[in-house]
């Protein structure tokens, strides 16, 4: 009989060792999720900050691309509208054979 008293007590400390284990284990775990969770809003935010300001640097090249593009029609309109014309043409000729 005592044999089975001390199995049953062994068994029960080893069910404690293991739940306790087992309740580090998730502690560890959810420290660890918060800890990822942060980095990335942290990533997120700086990534959100890069974006908007590579659309503002490509909004700004646009923008200046633009104004060269009236300026040069300005300056040149015969040329522009030749170039416009040729374009028109091979565009065309490319589509009409597909």
């Amino acid at each position: 009989m005592a044999n089975v008293r001390e199995m049953k007590q062994q068994l029960g400390e080893a069910g404690e060792d293991v739940a306790d284990a087992a309740s580090e284990s998730v502690e560890a775990t959810r420290s660890e999720l918060r800890r990822l969770r942060a980095k990335l809003r942290a990533n997120g935010a700086h990534l959100e900050e890069e974006l908007r300001d590579a659309g503002e640097r490509f909004a700004e090249g646009a923008k200046t691309f633009g104004n060269a593009a009236v300026e040069q029609v300005k300056a040149h309109p015969l040329a522009a509208f030749g170039v416009a014309f040729a374009a028109g043409f091979i565009l065309s000729r490319a589509f009409r054979r597909s």
